[in-house]
């Protein structure tokens, strides 16, 4: 069994989720969601961004490529964070943002051009929801 299909049914089973629930919220059918659990069959990358999206799980977690599962830290852990510590983290979730950009660029076919207003578009409607947050707890101590 390779380390994705350890991962998925790992973070699946932690998740409460049956085979077919996670399938549906994929688009797939349950056979084939089976199949990839199972080793039997790997599913297109823009697939393993929509699992690991429903997971709450980096692309590079799901795949194997890193140990750490960087969306499943705490808010208390984030905070204890050494500098560096902090600074890999910024640098998994960039690396795991353009992965799943990469991808949707390949398979909504966008222009080099659509996909840095894209890149511009998130990163301003983040930048908006973090001094939401902050403003909302600065005013609720």
């Amino acid at each position: 069994m390779s380390k994705f299909s350890e991962r998925l049914k790992q973070l699946r089973t932690e998740k409460k989720m049956t085979q077919q629930a996670l399938a549906d919220l994929v688009g797939v059918n349950r056979v084939t969601y089976t199949n990839w659990e199972n080793g039997k069959r790997e599913p297109e990358l823009d697939k393993v961004v929509e699992l690991a999206t429903e997971l709450n799980s980096t692309v590079d977690y799901l795949l194997g490529n890193s140990d750490i599962n960087y969306l499943d830290i705490s808010e208390n852990e984030l905070k204890n964070l050494s500098k560096e510590e902090a600074q890999t983290l910024s640098d998994e979730m960039k690396k795991n943002l353009f992965s799943i950009f990469d991808i949707g660029k390949d398979k909504f076919n966008m222009t080099d051009e659509e996909m840095e207003m894209m890149k511009v578009l998130v990163i301003k409607k983040f930048m908006k929801d973090m001094d939401e947050k902050e403003r909302n707890n600065t005013s609720n101590p």
